[in-house]
């Protein structure tokens, strides 16, 4: 059990390491998709303040996301890693936007 313990422990300098390596645009990238997706996947009829704020975030997250990813396409076309980042993060929430 130990020995799993110092493995894991290990192991999280090299996690951090893999974040650090991608470019700032890249890491804001993910979280305004993060947060188109999770707003996407809410909806309440019942509340209309309730639905209003939900559909503003959609719009804020998911069109700043929008507009990251094809701006981010171009700029890491030739760095097939980075370039898999995005595509990876580039929800249907993310594809899919239309204000």
């Amino acid at each position: 059990m130990n020995i799993l313990i110092a493995a894991a422990l290990c192991c999280l300098p090299l996690l951090a390491q893999a974040e650090e390596k991608l470019p700032r645009d890249v890491v804001q990238f993910i979280d305004h998709a993060q947060m188109c997706e999770h707003f996407a996947g809410e909806w309440d009829d019942n509340d209309k303040a309730r639905q209003r704020e939900i559909t503003q975030a959609i719009e804020q997250s998911c069109g700043q996301a929008q507009r990251q990813w094809k701006r981010l396409r171009v700029k890491y076309a030739k760095q097939a890693a980075i370039e898999k980042v995005i595509d990876d993060n580039a929800n249907d929430a993310v594809r899919s936007f239309r204000k």
